[in-house]
């Protein structure tokens, strides 16, 4: 597959996305790559189309029509929409992390065995698994929280352990769906800080929701979209029109 304009191999290229609920246009053709190592943050008002786009990338919710594929590296390319549900699990297991507002995380667990069960999930055995969420736990700062519960952390805490947990899978391409709006302006810093390192301060891709214009000017690109179009895709120091995204 050909570099874009980022200077990689774009590990995600959606052609012609479209997605209704009812009489609900969500996705209206929407087309876009993004790159291995590259930031892309989602804006757009309510309604817009921001998260099933965010899914729709994912593999969570295949669209109605248009392509995805997925390119990383070592692999052959993968058309999304052909995998079965199986394989798009696995897809999600793996290739992909997820670090939502709420966290998605198991408020019955600690935060090692959050993390772990991502690794678990995957075959990997459970003294193992907890070694490695206990590396990655202490890596984010949260060394002595191994144990604790996410009744007995703080939002900020609870994200990194999220971040943990999309990190120990060796995901190439994290999702993150306002990980920082249920944060004060200083802990979301922090965590946007964290998140930004260990996906592409890493290599890694992030894609991300956020209606937060300070932390979409982190990103390296910024896509908006309007009635489930997407028009505009500006890039650090330049902007296009959404007429000429392809």
């Amino acid at each position: 597959m050909l570099e874009n304009s980022f200077g990689h191999p774009p590990v995600l290229h959606a052609q012609n996305l479209y997605r209704s609920f009812g009489a609900t246009t969500a996705l209206n053709g929407v087309s876009l790559e993004i790159s291995l190592g590259e930031s892309l943050a989602i804006m757009g008002p309510s309604g817009s189309g921001k998260s099933t786009l965010l899914h729709a990338l994912a593999g969570i919710e295949l669209p109605d029509a248009g392509t995805l594929l997925l390119n990383l590296p070592g692999q052959p390319p993968l058309n999304v929409q052909e995998l079965s549900d199986r394989a798009r699990t696995k897809l999600r297991r793996g290739s992909f992390g997820f670090v939502f507002q709420s966290g998605l995380l198991i408020p019955e667990l600690t935060a090692e065995e959050n993390v772990a069960m991502s690794l678990m999930i995957n075959g990997v055995p459970r003294a193992a698994a907890i070694a490695q969420a206990d590396q990655a736990l202490i890596a984010l700062g949260l060394a002595g929280m191994e144990q604790r519960r996410m009744g007995q952390l703080s939002g900020g805490q609870m994200q990194r352990v999220a971040i943990a947990r999309a990190q120990v899978t060796g995901a190439m391409v994290v999702f993150a769906d306002e990980p920082t709006g249920a944060l004060d302006s200083a802990t979301g810093a922090e965590v946007l800080e964290t998140l930004l390192d260990c996906t592409v301060g890493q290599g890694k891709s992030l894609v991300m929701v956020t209606h937060d214009p300070s932390v979409a000017a982190q990103c390296d690109r910024v896509v908006k979209l309007h009635d489930g179009q997407l028009i505009s895709d500006s890039r650090r120091g330049t902007s296009v029109s959404g007429g000429d995204v392809r």
